[in-house]
């Protein structure tokens, strides 16, 4: 039988949501358990994949300048190919299928003007796509992940 999450597992995922480096003393602290407790509770949630892996989030300096979602508008049973050609784009950093008019959203960092500009060239002219639509982003309210 699966242990369902409870809130402390909860507040624990939150908490390295914000700050993966966090101390496990720390994260003991705000959760009220001994850090050997909160140890065993991140290999559990590590071992059932809830917890999956530990990563940088960069900061403004790092990150491109420019984010652009480009939706994709695809000939018929085209999606494997075009999905492989965008991984091969480096500066197409993710790449969705989803439902309604376009079939797949493709997230593409670049940064400067001229170099999105040169992605987006690339993109609508890869064999299968029907047609594009892009939308540079200005800003992020909020993100969850």
């Amino acid at each position: 039988m699966k242990r369902q999450i409870d809130e402390v597992d909860r507040q624990l995922i939150a908490r390295l949501q914000e700050n993966a480096r966090i101390p496990t003393a720390a994260l003991a602290r705000e959760v009220g358990l001994s850090r050997s407790a909160v140890q065993e509770r991140l290999e559990r949630l590590e071992k059932a994949e809830v917890i999956k892996g530990y990563t940088v989030q960069l900061g403004d300096v790092a990150k491109p300048v420019l984010l652009a979602e480009v939706l994709i508008q695809l000939e018929q049973k085209q999606s494997a190919g075009v999905v492989g050609a965008l991984q091969k784009v480096p500066h197409c950093i993710r790449c969705l299928a989803v439902s309604g008019e376009y079939d797949l959203i493709a997230e593409v960092a670049a940064n400067t003007p001229e170099e999105l500009d040169g992605v987006l060239d690339r993109i609508g002219e890869m064999s299968g796509i029907k047609r594009t639509s892009s939308s540079i982003i200005l800003s992020t309210k909020f993100d969850r992940r």
